[in-house]
């Protein structure tokens, strides 16, 4: 598609492109892209006056270097770089080719740039709003227990991993599959310690006397944060899935929010229909002669979750839930500089 101009490559890429009113950059996000990233941004501005005249192509070349010799092109006394290729010991080992690229594939490349550190950005959100993403393991320690620590363990430091590493990973088709693959099972492990848990704090608090009150409301209080943990991990797999896999698809956006959000409040019931048992456990416990129960420390701290459970407004999670799946759909306002750093407008 050598002879194409600016407006079709923008129609087939699904972008528009203008001159910005101003270089300011108030209102809007720097993106943290690499310096490869930003040369393939900054190629865009050489390709922009072919475009626009619709010419055949730019003056943007891509550098092939031959198996075996160093990435590092010679250096000129008058500027810029010749396409010879020293070897460790100074002497010349061979030379790059340079193959003129079309002016379609440097806007489509800078494109894909803009997208890929976009994504980066709305997952950085998840590092902000979800303790999953905030806890290092030895606090994470603290509250797990039983068989399903070391496999929430494993995934959490898995999620982290695919996470901090997106950028990279997308760009390597092999891992990305692989790691699609991975939080898929992360999200089933998720799912499947959620309803061990569930289920141990109804067996907890159905069973329990006025006598275990104290030990009950600390395990209750331990299985609690326990679930929060697996429902995040969850959570985060599923959004996870969606920017490696680039399927925003609305439809199938819509279906993942209706299925993450339904069966987050079926979950939040049942935890309230445990704790509110706690609570008249607590309620109604005596003291006895030789053992003093703080009973307003522990009636609050069972108040606070109960009133979050009930209050009806809608959780962080489900808040994050739409915005991080929905995020990569809207339009996105970019502000590029010649230079290849790349600004998200956030205001």
């Amino acid at each position: 598609m050598e002879n194409e101009n600016l407006s079709n490559v923008a129609a087939d890429a699904d972008f528009d492109i203008f001159p910005a009113e101003s270089p300011a950059t108030e209102g809007y996000q720097k993106l943290d892209i690499s310096s490869e990233q930003k040369l393939a941004v900054s190629h865009l501005f050489s390709v922009l006056p072919s475009l626009a005249a619709a010419n055949t192509v730019a003056t943007a070349y891509e550098v092939r270097f031959p198996i075996g010799l160093p990435h590092t092109l010679t250096k000129l006394k008058q500027g810029g770089y010749g396409s010879m290729v020293r070897g460790d010991n100074g002497a010349f080992a061979g030379s790059a080719s340079f193959y003129k690229m079309k002016a379609q594939a440097v806007a489509l490349s800078a494109v894909s740039v803009m997208s890929l550190a976009s994504g980066q950005y709305f997952l950085s959100q998840i590092n902000s709003k979800l303790n999953v993403m905030k806890l290092n393991t030895d606090k994470i320690l603290e509250f797990l227990y039983g068989d399903k620590r070391s496999e929430l363990i494993s995934e959490i430091a898995f999620v982290k991993s695919a996470y901090q590493n997106y950028s990279s990973l997308m760009t390597h088709d092999d891992q990305r599959i692989a790691t699609i693959v991975s939080l898929q099972a992360a999200k089933k492990t998720a799912m499947k310690d959620i309803e061990f848990y569930l289920m141990d704090l109804d067996s907890l608090t159905n069973s329990s006397n006025a006598a275990d009150v104290e030990t009950t409301v600390r395990k209750a209080l331990q299985i609690r944060d326990s679930l929060e943990l697996s429902t995040q991990l969850c959570i985060v797999s599923t959004v996870l899935e969606t920017y490696y896999s680039e399927n925003h698809d609305s439809s199938y956006i819509r279906y993942l929010e209706r299925e993450l959000t339904t069966y987050i409040d079926k979950c939040e019931k049942r935890m309230l229909g445990s704790f509110s048992i706690l609570s008249k456990l607590v309620a109604d416990h005596k003291d006895k002669p030789w053992k003093k129960l703080n009973k307003t420390e522990i009636e609050q701290a069972v108040s606070e979750i109960i009133d979050t459970l009930n209050s009806g407004e809608e959780s962080a999670a489900r808040k994050f839930i739409h915005t991080a799946l929905y995020s990569p759909i809207d339009a996105k306002d970019y502000k590029v500089l010649p230079n290849g750093e790349i600004y998200l407008k956030t205001a």
